[in-house]
């Protein structure tokens, strides 16, 4: 998604669901660091649902959808910023458990923030 242009029906619906979602301010939430001139440095994205309690939290979940920063601004702590605001959205909001996908370039900032690896994880996508 990141990688794509954003152009067409897909970036149109997404828009839609962001506004829609960040205005409700329920069950998400976006974090930004801003740069000059009305620019983005970083971004972090993040949505709540229920599901199935666990033996060690209870069925509010959290799962964060983008950590993004700008190339020429990353090791700078500007990512940790971001995620670390949103990991304590998700904790006032009662999630008792938080996931995410990410690339090889995200894996140390996520466990440094005490993210597990799972193994286990697989996708589907609805044929078109």
């Amino acid at each position: 998604m990141i990688k794509a242009p954003p152009t067409g029906r897909w970036f149109e619906d997404l828009t839609a669901y962001l506004v829609d979602g960040l205005a409700r301010a329920e069950d998400m939430a976006g974090f930004v660091i801003d740069g000059p001139a009305d620019s983005v440095v970083s971004v972090a994205l993040g949505s709540i649902y229920e599901a199935p309690p666990g033996p060690t939290y209870s069925g509010r979940a959290g799962y964060v959808h983008l950590v993004q920063t700008t190339p020429g601004c990353r090791r700078q702590g500007n990512g940790r910023a971001v995620t670390t605001r949103l990991l304590a959205w998700f904790w006032d909001q009662d999630c008792g458990l938080v996931s995410l996908n990410t690339s090889a370039d995200g894996a140390q900032l996520y466990q440094s923030l005490g993210f597990e690896k799972n193994e286990r994880s697989m996708r589907l996508f609805r044929p078109q």
